[in-house]
């Protein structure tokens, strides 16, 4: 009687430390894809700001340009 006490305890334990893992993998697995698509915004953004760099420093380049002409 007292070995299957505590055989049950034991499994219930087991079980409880299983779905603890899964829960905790499944969790891992959402904040993984979170810090993906974060990464992936940042790429995007910084991308953006180096186009938008270019242009400005082409349009100061030909600020700069006519005012040479102008002189």
């Amino acid at each position: 009687m007292i070995l299957r006490e505590n055989l049950d305890k034991m499994k219930k334990t087991l079980s409880t430390k299983t779905e603890r893992l899964v829960l905790e993998s499944k969790l891992i697995k959402e904040l993984n894809m979170v810090i993906k698509k974060l990464h992936d915004q940042v790429d995007m953004l910084t991308k953006q700001k180096e186009y938008l760099q270019s242009k400005l420093r082409e349009k100061n380049g030909e600020k700069e340009t006519e005012e040479k002409e102008k002189k």
